[in-house]
């Protein structure tokens, strides 16, 4: 039953054997159709000649020997073509092998066309089984004062007497023949340049989804299309199997920047959060051992520790917001983006935050992607632009909310596949695309000489 189920195999049963009973019907039947009118039309042909003969022959006006012999001469149209008269007794008076006349013919048609009957006979039974076809008819001849009943009969082979051209079309069923032979040729060419090009492609194609990405390298074969096919298949694999290894890759920086932002979170808090709330302990020490100060002397110790203080809760603060933006989920995203902006203004680069449009909350994995993204754009802008100034602009639209971070650095070469990203080593590109790619938002990068243009594009439902 599998293989029914293949294309070579469903051509020959709905297509190839469904067109062949169609075609042997119609060629047998034409033929038999053809056959029957022809002898039909000869039959009814013989039999107008014969009674026309025989009323010529009863004509008293012409009832002469050589107006007799010239009816008979012209009936017999052909060689094939037999004609007698046969008397009231049975002999022949006249027959077209002259070794018959004067002898008793009991030829078909003879007794029918004495007892004064006139048709058409047909006859199977002659040598090679070609038909004939006898036609009858009685002739009333005046003979003296007596009228006698005579019998003309003129016989021939129907299907030597027609057209040559007519004849030819009894070779109909050939026509079968060569549409038979012109279908299984092209069956064949089929299964070679079609089928199993595509079994072989199916294959590479099942060996691909295992994990052999050079299984459709190789040629399949077969028509240019296929071979089209197999090239965008191949290509896709390659496209798939060069992203899955940047993603590899990517995997692996995000784990070991993980580790080092721990590790640099942890020396921070270390070095200065706890170093802090150290030397805070033991001025509070140091004070209390100390003999009961004046009043200007107590009011110096304890600004010195609200400073310290301020300074401890400011660190915490900062490492807080560098983990979870807490303006995002308080305030939202428009919110935590000017912060952001204003915490990224330095001596050395000028942040200016615009927002265009009616701002609207969106999702808060949806904030906080979009939010990453600038993150790390102004990152990028920081660590590699050489920029003087960044504009960070919000538009809210009506279908879109549309975020472009635009810098005056020296710009760079963007990829041109994000496969390419992880090779080239921008980690937080391919980062960028990866959070914009999970929230249905577009990231398109535009950089030249004169600076570098990160957009994203979020359709709003």
């Amino acid at each position: 039953m599998k293989r029914l189920r293949g294309l070579s195999a469903q051509l020959l049963l709905f297509i190839i054997l469904p067109l062949f009973l169609i075609l042997a019907t119609v060629a047998v039947g034409s033929v038999a159709i053809h056959q029957n009118s022809m002898r039909a039309m000869v039959g009814e042909r013989d039999l107008k000649a014969v009674r026309t003969a025989a009323a010529a022959l009863s004509d008293p006006a012409h009832a002469d020997s050589q107006h007799i012999r010239d009816v008979l001469v012209e009936l017999q149209a052909n060689p094939l073509t037999t004609v007698m008269l046969v008397d009231r007794e049975g002999r022949a008076v006249y027959h077209s092998d002259p070794s018959q006349v004067g002898q008793f013919e009991s030829h078909p048609g003879v007794a029918e066309a004495l007892a004064g009957r006139s048709g058409i006979l047909y006859r199977p039974d002659k040598p090679g089984g070609e038909e004939h076809v006898v036609a009858f008819a009685p002739v009333p001849l005046q003979t003296g004062r007596e009228q006698e009943q005579w019998a003309l009969v003129v016989e021939e082979p129907w299907g030597q007497v027609v057209s040559p051209w007519l004849r030819l079309s009894l070779a109909a069923p050939l026509v079968l023949i060569l549409v038979v032979a012109f279908a299984l040729l092209a069956l064949w060419l089929g299964v070679q340049r079609v089928i199993q090009p595509l079994q072989r492609l199916d294959a590479k194609v099942l060996a691909l989804g295992q994990g052999d990405f050079q299984a459709v390298n190789a040629p399949v074969g077969g028509i240019e299309e296929i071979e089209k096919l197999r090239e965008a298949v191949a290509r896709m694999a390659a496209q798939i199997h060069g992203y899955q290894q940047s993603v590899r890759g990517y995997l692996d920086a995000v784990t070991t920047a993980q580790e080092e932002e721990r590790k640099r979170v942890a020396r921070e808090l270390h070095d200065q959060t706890v170093q802090d709330l150290v030397a805070l302990k033991q001025t509070v020490q140091m004070a209390r051992r100390k003999p009961a100060p004046d009043a200007a002397s107590l009011d110096a110790q304890w600004a010195e520790l609200q400073a310290m203080i301020d300074t401890t809760m400011d660190e915490v603060r900062r490492f807080t917001r560098a983990l979870r933006p807490i303006y995002l989920e308080e305030a939202g995203l428009v919110a935590a983006l000017e912060a952001l902006a204003r915490d990224t203004n330095r001596s050395t680069l000028q942040v200016e935050f615009e927002t265009v449009g009616e701002p609207r909350r969106l999702s808060l994995d949806t904030e906080l992607a979009l939010y990453r993204i600038v993150q790390e754009a102004l990152n990028n802008v920081i660590g590699h632009a050489q920029a003087s100034n960044v504009a960070v602009q919000v538009s809210f639209g009506e279908q879109e909310l549309e975020i472009r971070v635009q810098d005056d650095g020296v710009g760079f070469r963007p990829p041109e596949q994000v496969s390419d990203l992880v090779q080239q080593g921008h980690y937080g590109l391919m980062g960028m695309q990866e959070r914009a790619r999970l929230v249905g938002a577009r990231l398109t990068i535009r950089s030249s000489g004169e600076g570098t243009v990160a957009e994203v594009r979020l359709p709003l439902k």
